[in-house]
This record gives C-alpha cells, structure tokens and sequence, in this order.
C-alpha cells in the first residue's frame, strides 16, 4: 500500500465515530501522518494534525465519542455526509448517492456499514483504494465541500479542523481558504449554483438551537392561493358558498326526495 492510500486511511478513522480500537493504534497514525504535519503550511490557531491526534490519545473515550457528535451531528454545515450541504433533503441527494454507489461497484467496494455513500469516511476509503493521481482527483471532486467543512469547523474552533485542512492539501490546495473566496467570486458572477449560507443569509450558526430551527422551518403551505397567517401580503380570498339549485335537471328526469 502506497504512502497517499495510508494516509487518506488514517484520515478516515480520525473523522469517524472515535472507537477504543482507533485510540489504541494513534501512535501508528502518527507515524503515517507524521509527513504531512510537518509540510502544513496552512496551519490553524485552533491547532495542528499533531495536536489532533495528541488530544484524541489524551482524551477519555466516552468524552471524546460526545465532543465528535457534538461536532458533527449539529447543524448541516458540520455535518460528515458531504451532499447534505449542497443537496440537503431533496431529491437530487438521492440520484448523487445513487452516481457515489456506481463509483464505489467500479472498484469493487460494497458498502456494509450503515453510513450513507457521502460519509467522509467512507468516501476516503475509496479514494484509499485508488492509485495515487486518481486519489487526488476524487479529493479534488469534493475540494469545495471539504473547504466549506473546514470553515464550518474552524468557526467551532474544533482540532477536527487540523484533519479537513489536511485533506485539502492532499488534492493539491494548501490553502482552503482560497478555494472559498474563488466559491464567493463565482457565486458573486452567478457561475456557481447558490448553496445557503447561514451568514450570509443572516441566520444564526446551525449547530445552535436557534440555528437549527431556522434551518429545519418548514414553507407555510399555500392552498388554492389562500392567505397564510405566516405570508403577510399575500392575498387573501374569501370563500364564497353557491346555494344548490333546487330545479329539476335539464334532462327532465325529476328529483325524488329520500324518504
């Protein structure tokens, strides 16, 4: 196995559901990792691939188990199934997943876990499995959506950060931050489908309660052009009853009264 097919699978586990038997083996993901933390030239404030791996090996399990849901299960932006943030709940996810499954049979994976087929994880253990310029060309799919994950989680000032930025270098962008403002310069020439944004919408972050409810509200549903009490403005229209005719039909054939 080359040296980018261990690393992209180190990666995986350290973006996973931390387990006893990952915490075991740190000490050969650094090892593995030890390259890359050391050419970072993007490091972050919040902390580097070594501090990482440090705090995951220093970390009791059942707390570190509660800071990754508390990371990763809150709020779209964060979230580790990487089409919820251009898809979300529609139907094109669907057709995506369905593309990601064909791309995982090609090279003779099956998916046994209970994990979407966008599960970061998942998806690096694919690109584990390929040659070395194909691997960086999968990463280099999803480079936009891996920088959007990093700028989510250097806003939670999390050490998961160190991994994300990581794979970033590895499909060739030391700098993620670049790969969001050429995302805002190509948004800004409407060349890039727009994808909300909590900021920019004006919305509280997503992995807040309150973030969370803007993000999970649901459309006032509109029936027949009736007015919502939550659509001020539209216009309202009175139901209007048309009393039935009493006369016989036209046919001749006249009504019996039920006894």
């Amino acid at each position: 196995m080359d040296a980018v097919s261990k690393q992209l699978r180190a990666l995986s586990l350290l973006l996973d559901y931390p387990c006893a038997d990952v915490q075991e083996n740190l000490a050969e993901m650094v090892d593995v990792l030890g390259p890359l933390s050391v050419g970072a030239t993007d490091a972050s404030e919040h902390g580097s691939l070594d501090a990482l791996l440090s705090e995951m090996a220093h970390t009791e399990l059942l707390d570190l188990q509660a800071r990754f849901v508390d990371t990763f299960d809150r709020g779209r932006s964060t979230s580790l199934n990487l089409f919820e943030q251009v898809h979300g709940d529609s139907r094109d996810r669907g057709q995506a997943m369905v593309d990601l499954l064909e791309q995982y049979h090609s090279v003779g994976l099956r998916l046994q876990s209970r994990e979407l087929p966008d599960y970061l994880p998942i998806y690096l253990e694919y690109a584990s499995v390929l040659p070395p310029f194909a691997a960086r060309d999968a990463l280099q799919e999803v480079l936009p959506l891996l920088a959007n994950l990093a700028s989510a989680l250097e806003q939670r000032q999390s050490p998961w950060l160190a991994a994300v930025a990581t794979l970033c270098t590895l499909a060739g962008t030391a700098n993620w931050r670049a790969v969001l403002e050429r995302e805002r310069v190509q948004k800004e020439r409407g060349t890039q489908p727009q994808r909300r944004d909590a900021a920019s919408d004006g919305l509280p972050a997503d992995w807040t309660p309150e973030g969370l409810d803007a993000v999970w509200a649901e459309e006032p549903v509109s029936f027949l052009g009736a007015c919502s009490p939550q659509r001020p403005g539209a216009s309202a229209q009175a139901m209007q009853f048309v009393a039935r005719s009493t006369k016989p039909h036209s046919t001749g054939v006249p009504h019996h009264e039920s006894e």
